[in-house]
């Protein structure tokens, strides 16, 4: 997971500011650095309504890799 990427909030997480209907947005910013994991642990996402909301990653599906 990676700044770029096109993802999907999973089923079950929600947040009152994430546009109706839609659970897709970009990742915007990596947060979180997790040393055990040698990475981030979590993402800002930026949603099609202009919100822009931070999730942990296990809490994201990743739909399109941003090369």
């Amino acid at each position: 997971m990676k700044v770029g990427d096109y993802v999907e909030i999973l089923p079950g997480i929600h947040d009152s500011k994430m546009p109706p209907g839609r659970r897709d947005g970009l990742i915007v910013e990596e947060i979180g650095h997790n040393f055990n994991l040698k990475g981030f642990d979590q993402v800002m996402v930026m949603f099609s309504n202009g919100a822009f909301l931070k999730f942990h990653t296990s809490q994201v599906k990743v739909l399109h890799e941003n090369r």
